[in-house]
C-alpha cells in the first residue's frame, strides 16, 4: 500500500516546487531583460543634418563667440545661397552664388537631438579650405589651399541630446583658381529605435511566469 505523504513532506515537496519556480523566474526576468537590451541596441534610427538653405551666412568676420557660444547673435547673417546638390554630402552652400567674388564665409546651422545618441559622423567637402566647429569643438581643419572631400569623422562625443549647432568658417583659393566655391557636409546621428519599455516586458514576463508556477503547484497538491 502506497504511504500517504505527512503534511511536513507535502510542505516540503511543495517548497521545494516553488524555489525552483522562483529560480525559474528570475532566470526568465534576466533572460527578457538581456533581449530588451539586444533590440535597443541593434536597431539605430538616423537624424541627417544636410547643407542647406536654412543655414545662415554671413561674408563679414563675426565677433567672438561666433563658434562656440549657442546663443550667439546672428542678427544681420542670412540664409545661405544654395547652388548645387548633391545626394551624399548634402547640398553646396555659400554666402552667395558659387563664382561670387565672395572669398569667405561664416557659417552656422542649430538643430534639436529628441532622442539619445548612439553614434555620429560627419562627411563633407570644401573649395577650397575650411574650419568646423561642433558644439564649440574643432572638429576639422584644413588650409592647404586645394579642395577636397573630408570624413568620415566620428563626432560622437560632441553632441547633446537637446540644443545643438555647427559652425564654420570656409574660404576660397581665389588667386590661385578663381572664382569656384561651395561648402557641403552631411552630419548622421544614428539613435536608437523606440522598443516597448522593459519595466513592461519585465512585467509581462514575470507575469506570465508566476502564473505557471501558481497552476504547477495547484495541480500538484
Amino acid at each position: 500500500m502506497a504511504k500517504t505523504p505527512s503534511v511536513q513532506d507535502r510542505t516540503a515537496r511543495d517548497y521545494s516546487f516553488l524555489r525552483n519556480g522562483t529560480r525559474r523566474a528570475k532566470v526568465a526576468l534576466v533572460a527578457a531583460a538581456l533581449a530588451v537590451g539586444v533590440v535597443s541596441s541593434a536597431n539605430a534610427s538616423p537624424l541627417t543634418i544636410i547643407t542647406d538653405a536654412s543655414w545662415l551666412a554671413t561674408s563679414v568676420a563675426p565677433a567672438a563667440g561666433w563658434n562656440t557660444d549657442p546663443l550667439f547673435n546672428t542678427a544681420g547673417w542670412t540664409n545661405a545661397e544654395d547652388h548645387c546638390v548633391d545626394a551624399v554630402y548634402g547640398d553646396c552652400i555659400w554666402y552667395d552664388g558659387q563664382f561670387s567674388a565672395t572669398g569667405s564665409v561664416w557659417l552656422r546651422k542649430t538643430f534639436t537631438i529628441s532622442d539619445p545618441i548612439l553614434s555620429a559622423s560627419l562627411i563633407g567637402g570644401v573649395d577650397d579650405d575650411a574650419d568646423i566647429y561642433l558644439n564649440g569643438f574643432l572638429v576639422y581643419s584644413d588650409h592647404n589651399g586645394f579642395a577636397q572631400a573630408f570624413g568620415p569623422l566620428d563626432v560622437t562625443a560632441h553632441l547633446v541630446q537637446g540644443a545643438n549647432f555647427l559652425a564654420v568658417s570656409a574660404s576660397d583659393n581665389i588667386p590661385v583658381y578663381g572664382q569656384n566655391h561651395g561648402f557641403l557636409t552631411s552630419l548622421q546621428i544614428e539613435s536608437p529605435t523606440a522598443v516597448p519599455e522593459p519595466a513592461s516586458m519585465l512585467l509581462l514576463g514575470s507575469g506570465l511566469v508566476v502564473a505557471e508556477v501558481r497552476r504547477r503547484w495547484q495541480r500538484r497538491r
